[in-house]
């Protein structure tokens, strides 16, 4: 019986790197947010990691003193390098063609989409020569920002979080199919899961409020439980290799 798990929170960058290297067709990868706000924060971190890679190689460059053969015009040094993503490598391109991408802007759409989702409706094409011999991969579906995409609204608790990962598990268990949530990470990975895990949320929709300015960030008035102990009961949790290898 096919049990959801829960990776680390990752980059957008991270998130196509980790589909493009180990998912097969058929692949649906769920946006939970609006086309134009995912395209904007994939941009923003390729932006950012071009910047990062650039710095480090230029602290690797010899020093004006010292002789070399590899001197850079100044047009040159100001060049980013650019991300592996965009190189756009044969396999990448072959491979993204045969990703089903569906970004869902509510919970409500979420909900509705999971409600009814149907592998035969989908429009991507099928690999040329695609077989299922020899491959032990389950058809996957991945969703990113299942929990942002809560936040902030009257799903925001325990019983929110629970409708909807219970239409997730009633699909994946109808289909028998692989489901991994990923969350957006802000900042460094070294303790994103734990902290997401240990995080607070009313146990009812609308049945805490929020404290105001003068208590601590995130502090809730009422019950509340953590995010573990809530997905613990449909997930597992894990930590990918883009958080060990970091």
């Amino acid at each position: 019986m096919p049990i959801p798990i829960l990776l680390s929170p990752a980059l957008p960058s991270e998130l196509l790197s980790y589909i493009l290297d180990h998912h097969i067709y058929p692949t649906t990868l769920i946006i939970c947010s609006s086309q134009d706000e995912f395209l904007a924060s994939i941009i923003e971190d390729l932006r950012k990691q071009s910047h990062k890679n650039t710095r480090n190689i230029n602290q690797g460059e010899p020093q004006e003193s010292e002789p070399s053969h590899s001197q850079y015009s100044e047009e040159e040094e100001d060049t980013e390098v650019k991300h592996s993503l965009l190189s756009s490598p044969l396999y990448q391109v072959a491979t993204s063609r045969h990703v089903r991408v569906i970004y869902v802007p509510t919970v409500t759409h979420l909900r509705a989409y999971l409600s009814v989702f149907s592998p035969a409706e989908s429009r991507v094409p099928i690999p040329p020569n695609y077989t299922l011999t020899g491959d032990n991969r389950a058809p996957h579906i991945i969703l990113y920002g299942f929990l942002k995409l809560h936040r902030d609204t009257s799903e925001w608790s325990a019983q929110g979080l629970s409708n909807t990962t219970s239409t997730l598990v009633e699909l994946v268990h109808r289909l028998s199919w692989d489901a991994t949530l990923i969350e957006p990470r802000i900042g460094s990975c070294d303790t994103a899961l734990e902290e997401l895990l240990r995080e607070t949320v009313p146990i009812l929709n609308g049945g805490a409020r929020s404290l105001g300015l003068g208590s601590e960030d995130g502090a809730w008035t009422g019950r509340t439980v953590e995010i573990g102990r809530i997905l613990g009961r449909w997930c597992r949790f894990q930590r990918a290799q883009w958080d060990i290898n970091n």
